[in-house]
């Protein structure tokens, strides 16, 4: 259990605060060490043994509750040798506010709910900026009572999908992913979600043979030996999308950046995010997996959607960027039949890709590991015929794909059709 002293201005606003405090569900693992007031000082509270400022090496978190001389009480853990990533600013409203100072040489941090960033560069600042974003929805979400779900994504679908929601008899497809979204997050999906904890699965279901080869896992990014890692490898969180450090050079590495942008990611609820519930039930951790890549440095990614138990269209994906996340795709039936552009969300390529040799094997594999779903999408790299899996994922883009184009309403009604709830 983490530990955490809880400050207020005064003797008052901590009475005040302090049983809001205490109810604010993002911080039921905090063990309070004990509650500090302006006109307390460390004796009146801490045992006499323990009183030196070396003390807050050992506290996970100091939480300065809402009031109007805040300001003045964080130059007082700074220099009581406070690290600023612990000082956590709380008010009922359940926002995040992050705290701002810059180093000696000028860069720019940013601390907030135990997090760190430094920002070097435009790439920093975005990622720094979609973090504060999570968590303050996360926080938001975690105070919500679970009946309260329900409404909060019929207003998301509004505001993406340009139209109302229908939970109680859904159609399209979108609407279907959104039903399951809220009804169906079942302990075994989490478990296949789980990068990690899927892998017993699989080698049971299709073999170890068609796993790719990892080099370690872990709780935290301190416990990683870099020493005992190959040169290249990708580092990935288990836990959502999007989530993975590609490591082509590891003397290369900004291990600092590297652990920042981890730090941020195990801190995300992933599930709270956009109400893919079963995330919230995967114990998060660091994955180092071998890194992969074809003859001319790209790699794709056959993505198989499986409705009813039953593999009903494959989306490949060329991956060319992987530090933006750029790539082309194209739509193929099981036949490989070209299906032109189904959804909207990358280039296609300028001519269909050549049927794979291995086709009926990689279809008997995503047959197997997608029985018993009403939806999920089985992913695999095929590299120079030998087929290694990806992830499962049951969620696709979140449920929410903006019409455009040829991605309409009638194309999402006919694909909806496709799944059975």
């Amino acid at each position: 259990m983490k530990t955490a002293l809880v400050y207020a201005q005064d003797e008052r606003t901590l009475k005040e605060k302090l049983p809001k405090f205490l109810r604010d569900k993002d911080y039921i693992d905090y063990k309070i060490l004990t509650q500090l007031a302006e006109d307390a000082t460390l004796d009146d509270v801490l045992e006499p043994k323990a009183v030196n400022k070396f003390v807050y090496d050992f506290v996970d978190a100091i939480f300065l509750l809402d009031g109007k001389n805040l300001d003045a009480a964080i130059p007082l853990f700074f220099n009581l040798g406070v690290a600023p990533r612990k000082i956590i600013l709380w008010n009922e409203q359940h926002s995040v506010e992050p705290l701002k100072f810059s180093q000696r040489d000028g860069t720019p941090v940013i601390c907030f709910e135990g997090l760190e960033f430094h920002i070097k560069n435009s790439q920093d600042e975005n990622f720094m900026k979609q973090a504060l974003q999570r968590m303050r929805n996360q926080k938001i979400l975690h105070n919500q009572p679970r009946e309260s779900y329900a409404a909060i994504l019929k207003n998301w679908y509004r505001q993406i999908m340009g139209r109302e929601l229908d939970l109680d008899n859904p159609k399209t497809y979108t609407e279907k992913i959104n039903w399951l979204k809220l009804y169906d997050s079942t302990p075994l999906k989490a478990r296949l979600a789980d990068k990690f904890a899927v892998r017993d699965y699989v080698a049971d279901k299709i073999g170890a043979d068609k796993l790719k080869p990892i080099f370690g896992a872990w709780d935290s990014f301190d416990e990683i030996n870099f020493d005992e890692l190959p040169n290249q490898f990708a580092l990935k969180c288990n836990h959502g999308s999007g989530m993975n450090i590609i490591v082509k050079d590891k003397n290369s590495l900004d291990r600092h950046s590297a652990r920042e942008r981890i730090n941020a990611w195990l801190a995300t609820d992933y599930g709270a995010t956009q109400l893919e519930l079963h995330y919230s039930l995967i114990k998060r951790k660091i994955v180092a997996e071998k890194y992969l890549e074809e003859a001319n440095g790209n790699l794709h990614d056959y993505r198989v959607y499986c409705f009813n138990g039953e593999p009903t269209f494959i989306c490949v994906t060329e991956i060319w960027n992987h530090e933006e996340h750029k790539f082309n795709q194209g739509y193929y039936g099981t036949d490989w039949h070209d299906l032109g552009a189904m959804f909207e969300d990358a280039p296609l390529f300028e001519s269909p890709l050549l049927k794979p040799e291995n086709l009926k094997e990689l279809l008997s594999c995503a047959k197997i590991l997608c029985a018993g779903f009403s939806c999920v999408r089985v992913d695999f790299f095929n590299l120079e015929n030998t087929i290694l899996f990806g992830e499962m994922t049951f969620i696709p883009n979140a449920g929410f794909l903006p019409y455009k184009r040829t991605w309409t309403y009638e194309r999402d009604l006919e694909i909806g059709n496709m799944i059975k709830l």
